[in-house]
């Protein structure tokens, strides 16, 4: 609101020159990346190297790769870590990296790695995610459990985070993990969990903390049952997939601050003893120890950043803050803060950039950096559906939306009953603005529109406001009404009370109550009261309080009316600045792009949001003509008559793809168009693959589709390559501080990577439970 608006002085005037309240006649409306991918590279043959260097003597990566790295001016800058062979056991590098050979108490190792959510109960659709030729029994829970254990266990490492647990049975799944000598702490909350393991002989949980999507905690070494001063915070993280940046900026962020909140009630803790009238110097010494562990404690943030390039993450991680005005690349328009977001470790380090001599910023890595023997490995390697059944994002133009901002949108959408923006919605919409029932609709009905809309923007500070006026006044209540006396005694109080403009901020701000006299506090009375009978009535002020609403947001409500007959912010929508009247169908469009506004999906340059039926009819622009074509198909296989599917046939479609009814997005949408209508068109069955697609399920609607009689990947020519055959993503990492990195260890051996890159395997696979790959390194403390 406009607090220097001259048109809220003059209210009371507006009172005193009328003999009715204008708004009473304009109130009557009823209130009420997943991922980021990129082709793959030629394979990459595994070779040890160490400080940027192959073993043998040989140049690896040029240090021009590295020229983005920040270091701290109190920081020396880190010497390269070793890249370590996979599937080596880590313990076995603590000693052979150690300087002083005290490996047990300086050193230590861990790994972290997204293992698919298991399918013993829950994950009923895993078995999607793997190509044809994997036998149905080696995508099963009882094989995938196998394999992770094995991982897990030949790894020993000392601190193992996963993500993609499941709560309700966690104990099974990873109950091998107590036998190996763990304990853990598991995520309280969400389907898809975080959990911290952590060898009991080697760290004792010191504290803990379950935010959105991270689990903090705080480990304290130890040593033959010997605690050390020596802190490790890890912030374990599986961050929101999707167009979600500024969640996934968020997420970190608050983990990060959860981290800063133990050492501030440390600092107070401290400053309370010292402060004292006897201070004991034992319990002071005891606080100054326990400050300073987390002062120069280790920090890792680690796990599955569903993300990669120049994010937001990285820039909070690596140069500590992220400012409003920036961006992220993929995400041009969206605005990821409100304000600063910093966090006050200084600079975290990347391991595998420092290891590898090359970070993940420059856009598409895989085609932009030469991939070399030593080049970055992706930890994440899938089949190359996305390309066969969606075309890029183009600059094509975008479901127009409103810019009037959530408060004032919702107010709309209150304010004419919309809820599902459907047809029948939008035709009982215009009826009730137009008004004079001439079948179009005019400037001031608009405004009558905009003003019911900010009274049902402001519904609920008014009516707290009408509730103080009425019922704060201590044993001065209201029988009735309130007397002129009442009013004005009312009046008087809020003058003289110092919280006056918060508890009745309309009257203060739309009557100008600090320079309102008595008299006029009388004539205003004489005009409130509508029906003449001495006491002003709780409708009566309600009206007042609702005019007071509207005026101060007048000069809002005059832009918005420009706006509604204008267009739309960078939408090209018709209408025009000298526009007298909407047409049914342009009052509609513009219902619609409020629907946007409201609700619409995000896009960025590679990922989009689908969450309305513009969002969906922009996804089904991108079919592929494959994709186009394979559900042309598969629809015509199932329908009876090749013009609609009835509930019928999308039942027996559920059965063959998801094994029973009631379960999958392929349920959900359909229910959902079997809510609205009795039979399934061949545009609602687009519908439901494209919220498929947008949700990042490529192999799910290739799976469906195979299910249906139809192979796209092997329609889509058996002779392509492996850079057209497969997608990389770098989206698992191990950021650190206050530590150093002495090893990396490679995600792949050369036989492994053999099988991927040109045999083809891509993951998940027979040999390997997850479509991720574990992220190990090595650390010792400053």
């Amino acid at each position: 609101m406009r607090g220097d608006n001259p048109g809220t002085q003059s209210v009371l005037l507006l009172l005193l020159a009328t003999s009715s309240l204008p708004l009473a006649a304009t109130l009557s409306l009823p209130s009420a990346n997943r991922h980021r991918f990129r082709p793959l590279a030629r394979p990459l043959p595994l070779t040890a190297t160490r400080g940027g260097r192959d073993l043998d003597g040989r140049d690896a990566i040029p240090a021009a790769a590295t020229a983005t790295r920040s270091v701290d001016d109190d920081d020396v800058a880190p010497s390269a870590p070793a890249i370590l062979p996979a599937r080596e056991p880590l313990p076995s590098f603590l000693r052979s990296v150690d300087d002083d050979g005290d490996a047990d108490r300086h050193s230590f190792s861990m790994l972290t790695w997204n293992v698919l959510l298991p399918n013993s109960r829950d994950n009923w659709w895993c078995h999607k995610q793997y190509a044809p030729h994997v036998p149905m029994d080696k995508r099963r829970w009882e094989h995938r459990k196998k394999l992770i254990e094995g991982r897990l266990r030949a790894s020993d490492a000392d601190v193992v985070c996963v993500q993609e647990a499941d709560g309700k049975t966690f104990d099974d799944d990873f109950g091998f993990m107590a036998d190996a000598g763990y304990d853990v702490v598991l995520h309280r909350k969400f389907r898809f969990r975080c959990a911290t393991f952590y060898k009991r002989d080697q760290f004792a949980l010191d504290n803990e903390a379950h935010k959105d999507r991270t689990l903090v905690t705080a480990l304290r070494r130890t040593r033959e049952g010997h605690e050390h001063d020596r802190i490790l915070h890890v912030v374990n993280c599986h961050l929101s997939g999707g167009a979600a940046p500024e969640r996934r900026l968020r997420q970190v962020h608050d983990g990060l601050d959860q981290v800063r909140k133990w050492k501030s009630a440390l600092e107070r803790t401290l400053s309370q003893r010292k402060k004292g009238k006897r201070p004991s110097p034992r319990l002071v010494t005891e606080a100054e120890r326990s400050l300073r562990e987390y002062v120069t404690a280790g920090v890792v943030v680690c796990g599955d950043f569903n993300s990669d390039g120049n994010t937001a993450v990285r820039k909070l991680l690596v140069e500590g803050s992220v400012d409003p005005e920036w961006r992220e690349p993929q995400y041009p328009e969206l605005q990821l803060t409100s304000k600063r977001k910093e966090q006050t470790f200084g600079t975290f380090r990347d391991a595998a950039e420092l290891a590898y001599g090359g970070n993940v910023c420059d856009g598409d890595y895989g085609e932009s950096h030469p991939l070399g023997e030593s080049a970055r490995p992706a930890t994440y390697v899938v089949p190359n559906l996305a390309s066969l059944l969606l075309m890029p994002i183009g600059e094509e133009e975008r479901p127009p939306r409103t810019e009037f901002g959530m408060q004032v949108a919702r107010g709309l959408a209150e304010a004419l009953n919309l809820n599902d923006f459907c047809e029948s919605e939008l035709e009982k919409a215009f009826e009730l603005v137009d008004h004079d029932g001439n079948g179009s609709i005019d400037r001031d009905e608009i405004k009558s529109l905009l003003e019911s809309a900010y009274v049902a923007t402001y519904g609920r500070q008014i009516e707290q406001e009408r509730n103080n006026f009425y019922h704060g006044f201590g044993k001065d209540r209201a029988v009735g009404g309130l007397t002129k006396d009442q009013f004005i005694m009312r009046l008087k109080a809020l003058q003289q009370d110092s919280e006056g403009e918060r508890k009745a901020f309309g009257l203060s701000r739309g009557l100008d109550l600090q320079k309102l006299t008595e008299a006029e506090m009388e004539l205003a009375f004489r005009q409130i009261d509508l029906d003449g009978n001495g006491l002003l009535d709780e409708d009566e002020f309600q009206t007042l309080l609702e005019t007071v609403y509207v005026a101060i947001n007048g000069d809002d409500i005059k832009r918005h009316r420009t706006e509604f007959f204008v267009g739309f912010h960078e939408a090209g929508g018709p209408g025009s600045d000298s526009a007298e009247e909407l047409t049914r169908d342009q009052f509609a469009e513009r219902l619609r792009a409020l629907h946007q506004e409201l609700e619409g999906g995000r896009s960025g340059s590679e990922l989009a949001e689908v969450r309305t039926e513009a969002d969906a009819e922009r996804m089904i622009e991108r079919f592929t003509p494959l994709l186009r074509f394979a559900l042309d198909k598969a629809f015509d296989s199932l329908s009876g008559n090749g013009n609609n599917l009835t509930r019928e046939e999308v039942e027996g479609f559920l059965i063959k793809t998801n094994g029973e009814l009631g379960r999958g997005g392929t349920y959900r949408h359909t229910s959902a168009v079997f809510e609205k209508r009795a039979e399934l068109t061949r545009r609602d069955w687009y519908g439901v693959f494209a919220r498929e697609l947008a949700e990042g399920k490529w192999w799910q609607v290739a799976y469906d589709l195979e299910a249906c009689g139809f192979d796209v990947r092997s329609e889509s020519g058996a002779d392509s390559g492996v850079g057209d055959r497969f997608y990389q993503g770098w989206l698992d990492y191990v950021y650190f501080r206050g530590l150093q990195c002495t090893g990396v260890q490679d995600v792949l051996t050369g036989a492994e990577r053999e099988r991927v890159y040109c045999d083809g395997d891509a993951l998940p696979n027979e040999w390997h439970p997850s479509d991720h790959l574990p992220v190990a390194a090595v650390f010792s403390w400053n």
